[in-house]
């Protein structure tokens, strides 16, 4: 069983290789033009938009275009059932076209709500204080934070929701002699099967988000890729959609399924970073557990996929408290006051994350060299600690 295991592991290793190459010797390159392309259109697009701000109707928004090009899917696929090859591309195009359309809009609308923001507030100050104020209702964090992802979220399953049962129909016409017909088959299938584990995972994602956003890391990059991880799916969905609006035309077939093959590896490797795993400790030694106490916990729980609290005295308030939490994985118990390496590797532990405050007295020098401890300074950011007991710059 341990020979399976290591013959398994030197694959997935041997994988995660070739795919490294491929990100840093093709895709990096081909992203500097991809971005020089998109940042115009982009420009274009935003300023066509505040031109014609005053004739733009309320309902034009980017969940609205996200909607309408999913159900672009059933003309997509009706049309290549009856052998239509030139619609179902333009179709796709069109799509593709919508997908980044969608986000400028959502920029251009988050843009004018805040300008309005802004005349409500003086508006409020100008209101008699004899007036009857409404009641003031706030949201959950957990309704917060997913009113807030919900656009981001259903634009990434609406993009799967429309390609893959594009290649699903693909896959009962697929021509060409036997070789190439197995090429076909074998991109179209890992496609279709990397893109439904992506949706899964989101959708896990989505409604089991704890309801305070992570912290943005700076001056410490969870991963050694060339490539990060937005920039990859950029470039697999641009490969995807062309690809497939090629595939569908007979005479550029094989150049569409060499697009989508060329997305293969960027699908593999987009599922692979959202199930990779990171272990986070902090310590939950405190007497009373307060929301800024939670808000700690649920922001290191963002920064990986475990959180393991540390209470430091074998209290039954404080491990039930701790347990309580739906952020927390597991708790130790009468864990120890100033944490080591060795007790990190021990738990397998990868980070050890502090508030600002008491960074120094919980970890020791060695984690603090290895840069395996991050302080969280605000709601938006995150440092490793240096060796001086402060933050890294």
């Amino acid at each position: 069983m341990t020979s399976e295991a290591s013959l398994v592991d030197a694959i997935f290793s041997l994988t995660n290789s070739l795919v490294e190459l491929y990100l840093a010797n093709v895709i990096k390159p081909f992203l500097v033009l991809h971005e020089k392309f998109y940042k115009a259109l982009n420009d274009t697009l935003r300023s066509l938009l505040d031109e014609n701000s005053s004739s733009i109707p309320k309902w034009f928004t980017a969940n609205f275009i996200t909607y309408s090009r999913t159900l672009m899917v059933l003309p997509c696929i009706m049309l290549m059932v009856h052998g239509h090859t030139l619609l179902p591309s333009l179709i796709i195009l069109g799509v593709d076209f919508g997908d980044f359309l969608d986000g400028v809009v959502a920029r251009y609308w988050l843009d004018q709500s805040w300008i309005d923001s802004v005349g409500k507030d003086i508006d409020d100050d100008k209101q008699d204080d004899n007036e009857e104020k409404p009641i003031n209702v706030k949201e959950s964090w957990v309704v917060s934070q997913r009113n807030q992802t919900y656009g981001g979220f259903i634009d990434a399953v609406c993009d799967k929701v429309f390609l893959i049962p594009c290649w699903i129909s693909l896959l009962s016409c697929v021509p060409g002699s036997e070789y190439m017909r197995i090429a076909q088959y074998v991109a179209l299938w890992c496609l279709i099967l990397t893109e439904i584990a992506s949706g899964c995972i989101r959708f896990k994602a989505y409604f089991t988000s704890n309801g305070v956003a992570a912290p943005g890391v700076k001056g410490l990059d969870f991963s050694t890729s060339a490539v990060k991880a937005d920039h990859i799916g950029k470039a697999k969905q641009t490969f995807e959609m062309f690809g497939t609006a090629f595939y569908v035309l007979v005479p550029f077939r094989y150049f569409g399924l060499l697009l989508l093959s060329a997305a293969v590896p960027l699908a593999y490797e987009s599922v692979r970073r959202k199930v990779k795993k990171r272990v986070i400790y902090v310590d939950g030694t405190c007497e009373t557990l307060n929301h800024e106490t939670l808000k700690f916990w649920k922001q290191a729980k963002g920064l990986g996929s475990k959180l393991i609290v540390g209470i430091g005295k074998n209290d039954k308030d404080m491990i039930a408290n701790a347990s309580a939490c739906e952020s927390v994985d597991s708790v130790v118990v009468n864990a120890p006051l100033k944490i080591s390496l060795a007790f990190m590797e021990k738990l397998g532990v990868d980070y050890v994350v502090c508030g600002v405050g008491n960074s120094e007295s919980v970890v020791s020098s060695e984690i603090v060299a290895a840069k395996r401890c991050l302080v969280i300074v605000d709601d938006r950011t995150c440092m490793p600690m240096d060796s001086k007991g402060g933050k890294a710059e």
